[in-house]
């Protein structure tokens, strides 16, 4: 009788664990109501504007104001790490969030924009490329609108969502890059870094439980006063009989990019 028991007893604690087991296998993807913290990493290419640069360094030859330099379009990395609070069923069937996210970009100038990075000499036209690298540091306020809720998806299984934020923006400037930039003689960077605004929007969608793909448009801007060129051209390596070092000439202007990335976010479900 008790081998009876005892075998019945293990059946249903064998047979109770396994549909306990299912029924978490069959959990929500995030628990509705919950705070919803998240982490991101993502990729993608960056769309300078051409701008304007205007020297403040006293160099006159050129003029003091150059138009539409040609910043190039180059790859893009970065992450962000955020939360979502469960607020739609009071604003209207929107959440809203927070997050912190950076990325990083290169948007050079090639050579040669004339009186920028190079001029027209009497044996022809001497330039450098200008190497610069962006970085962008900041935080965003977010709104979201959950989409496709179901029992599976009780906080929607995508969202469209847009936000704005401010951070800090630093351009990290290489003259002379065409010369120099590597070997025995490399050309330190030239760093300035400028508050920014950034606004962004997107869409993300859950593939499966926790993990979810996005994909989003960020637009930044700033002013920034001390960024530097080799305006015409004669830097050269630092460590030769014929070459004259390092040569730049410090301008200001507004930066203005539009950042193009897709990713994907590993989510957390946070229960009371």
């Amino acid at each position: 009788m008790k081998t009876r028991i005892s075998a019945t007893i293990f059946l249903l604690c064998v047979v109770g664990f396994s549909q306990s087991a299912r029924a978490a296998d069959e959990l929500p993807t995030i628990s509705s109501g919950t705070i919803e913290p998240y982490m991101s990493f993502m990729a993608g290419v960056s769309l300078p504007f051409s701008e304007d640069a205007t020297f403040t360094d006293g160099s006159t030859v050129g003029g003091r104001e150059v138009k539409d330099v040609d910043y190039q379009m180059k790859q893009s990395i970065g992450g962000n790490a955020g939360i979502w609070f469960p607020t739609r069923d009071s604003l209207a069937g929107f959440d809203v969030g927070g997050e912190i996210e950076g990325y990083i970009w290169y948007p050079d100038v090639a050579c040669c924009r004339e009186n920028f990075n190079g001029v027209t000499k009497s044996y022809g036209f001497e330039g450098t490329t200008t190497e610069v690298q962006g970085i962008y540091v900041g935080a965003n306020i977010l709104i979201r609108k959950p989409m496709a809720i179901s029992e599976s998806y009780p906080n929607g299984r995508w969202h469209p969502y847009v936000g704005v934020g401010g951070g800090a923006h630093q351009l990290a400037m290489r003259p002379g890059g065409a010369r120099g930039a590597t070997g025995d003689s490399p050309l330190i960077d030239q760093r300035d870094t400028a508050p920014a605004f950034s606004a962004k929007g997107g869409v993300k969608v859950f593939l499966f439980k926790y993990v979810a793909a996005f994909a989003e448009a960020k637009y930044t801007q700033a002013f920034h006063s001390g960024l530097n060129t080799d305006r015409y051209g004669i830097s050269q390596p630092l460590f030769t009989d014929a070459g004259v070092g390092l040569t730049t000439n410090v301008y200001e202007s507004w930066i203005r990019t539009i950042h193009v990335h897709a990713g994907l976010s590993i989510h957390f479900d946070i229960r009371p």
